[in-house]
């Protein structure tokens, strides 16, 4: 392409969202982009779901598909109408094969935490722009206390049209219910964690999206008199501003007025200053990723990349995604995983689901199948990597439990190879010791009682060695400080 067409195409990029928000849009893919035109549409604020080598799978409204074309880019329709797209979706529901609703979900998170009073309590975190309730379900063996238990957040919905998202916060929730007392891996997480589920962060979106049948990104925020809608995935408060984003209210990815201009955001971040969780997801869709921080610029330092790349591709084996950062995709000032990892060290994560927007709706099992047991091992690993990580939590070693206690040594000793940074080693290492006084604790307890079990288990692993060695020096401070008869 002449120089001219790329100043020409780059000019009209700024121009990104200067359209009615609910203007009917379309799904289609560039192709022929230069690497400069490629960097412009990622940066500007478009709505950009998949990214490939060769090609982007941009939103755009008729009258920006046709600029494109005007300047020779290559402009291959997916879906024509979107909203129609939705409602094709809609039809393709039978009863019991169904997505949520906002008000059948509210009556199922009242009705586990009717029936399952002992380890769920539902809180309302907040109101949306319209004043509907976002909900929030506490799982957790003694719900009505803050316990120093590892705790993690699962989250759907941020974004109105994804409703597949919504779907897994669900399914994990019926999972843990079903299984706890019967399955030994799922009833050892209620009691040993603290899980909040807040399936809809967007309700007033959702709604608005499944009511009308709309492709619908934002919230409904009123914006010059009419419901615009803010992007709450570009409202966070850390790195908050334009790059992914658009301070045009008119755009998909309007980031609001300011850093957490949005009760929705407000909501998310009150509960996670309260509540200090080690791991979060975030579900979104599309295109089968595991996203990690930070997602604001391309190579950006992280003192936890190891840790967030381990642990991302760990999940990604359960649903056989693709794990990288998030800036790979695209970068993105404003995002829930850039602030909950900056600002409260949480190991944050967004899935990307499925290969479409709103997959059928007999396709929701399949992929909850494929997810669930992933959030299951994220909420695991809250008590290891969220306690030996670099930025991690040491003092949840004093509280562990045995079998958390352990894995936490293997996975932080692992971490700790290959990692050169003295002040990254010394805080690595601060947390192991602060685990193998635990283990050396509830072994020694164990032994007491003539009960060799967890010294056996602790045996079998990596960690022996380091573990074995403070419960020698354990025992022997005990043998030289207890009283002898005379």
């Amino acid at each position: 392409m002449k120089r001219v067409g790329i100043v020409f195409l780059l000019a009209g990029l700024l121009m990104a969202g200067a359209v009615a928000a609910d203007e009917p849009k379309s799904l289609v893919r560039l192709t022929g982009l230069s690497a400069a035109q490629r960097q412009a549409i990622l940066r500007q604020g478009y709505d950009v779901p998949r990214v490939t080598r060769t090609a982007l799978e941009v939103v755009l409204t008729p009258a920006e598909a046709e600029r494109f074309r005007s300047t020779g880019v290559k402009v291959s329709p997916i879906i024509e109408d979107l909203d129609r797209y939705v409602a094709r979706v809609l039809k393709t529901q039978k009863n019991g094969i169904e997505y949520y609703t906002y008000e059948r979900l509210s009556e199922q998170l009242k009705t586990w935490s009717e029936s399952h009073p002992t380890i769920t309590r539902l809180h309302s975190i907040g109101k949306s722009c319209e004043g509907r309730d976002i909900w929030a379900l506490k799982v957790s063996d003694h719900p009505e206390l803050d316990e120093k238990e590892p705790a993690a957040l699962i989250m759907g919905g941020t974004h109105a049209r994804e409703w597949i998202g919504v779907e897994m916060p669900m399914a994990a929730i019926a999972r843990l219910l079903e299984g706890y007392g019967t399955d030994a891996t799922l009833t050892r997480l209620v009691d040993e964690r603290e899980i909040w589920f807040v399936p809809v962060v967007n309700p007033d979106g959702f709604v608005y999206s499944q009511t009308k049948q709309k492709y619908w990104r934002k919230n409904r925020r009123t914006v010059d008199g009419r419901p615009q809608g803010v992007d709450l995935n570009r409202n966070f408060g850390y790195k908050w501003g334009n790059t992914g984003a658009s301070n045009s209210p008119s755009s998909d990815t309007y980031h609001g007025t300011g850093p957490f201009s949005e009760p929705e955001t407000q909501a998310i971040r009150d509960l996670a200053e309260r509540e200090h969780f080690q791991g979060s997801i975030s579900f979104h869709s599309y295109s089968e990723l595991v996203l990690h921080p930070f997602g604001y610029d391309y190579n950006v330092p992280c003192p936890d990349e190891k840790t967030l790349t381990t642990l991302a591709r760990e999940m990604a084996k359960f649903n056989g995604y693709t794990a990288q950062n998030s800036a790979d995709l695209y970068p993105a000032m404003g995002d829930s995983d850039d602030w909950l990892y900056g600002q409260c060290k949480t190991l944050a994560f967004t899935f990307e689901l499925a290969t479409t927007f709103i997959p059928a709706a007999s396709q929701i099992a399949a992929i909850a199948d494929q997810n669930v047991p992933a959030v299951f091992h994220l909420i695991d690993k809250c008590g290891t990597y969220g306690v030996t990580t670099p930025t991690g939590d040491a003092t949840l070693a004093r509280h562990a439990d045995f079998r958390t206690a352990l894995d936490a040594v293997v996975d932080g000793t692992s971490l700790l190879q290959g990692t050169t940074a003295p002040d990254r080693q010394a805080k690595i290492g601060s947390a192991l010791r602060a685990l193998g006084i635990r283990l050396a604790d509830l072994v020694a307890d164990d032994l007491a009682q003539d009960r060799h079990e967890s010294e056996d288990a602790i045996r079998a692993t990596p960690a022996a060695a380091f573990v074995l060695e403070m419960l020698a020096d354990r025992q022997a401070f005990e043998r030289a400080h207890t009283p002898t008869g005379r």
